[in-house]
């Protein structure tokens, strides 16, 4: 996919785009077990960013929070769909891991 084409392209940086990659086949068939356990681990601490931002960014446009920046946040949409598209990579990844543990051998 172009990054035209591609709505992650925007909202990820490149190294979680190149992470997101691996997730989709045929990449994530090439990937041994352990590549796919480290990147499972990068895309839980990616998403765990990614929802906590989205979290901060949500009490700063209610008023609850300070702003964390030069001024509040007006929106986290974008936050909250990169945090929903790592979502969407991890559990790509946790179904493959799922399936290789089940096939024989």
């Amino acid at each position: 996919m172009t990054d035209k084409t591609n709505p992650e392209a925007r909202l990820l940086t490149a190294a979680e785009l190149e992470l997101v990659g691996v997730t989709r086949p045929p990449e994530i068939e090439r990937q041994s077990v352990d590549q796919l356990k480290a990147v499972a681990r990068r895309l839980r601490e990616a998403h765990d960013r990614a929802k906590a931002i989205g979290a901060r960014q949500a009490r700063e446009i209610r008023g609850k929070a300070e702003p964390h920046g030069a001024k509040s946040a007006q929106d986290n949409l974008g936050t909250v769909a990169k945090a929903q598209a790592l979502k969407d990579a991890l559990q790509r990844v946790e179904a493959e891991l799922r399936r290789r543990e089940g096939a024989p051998g």
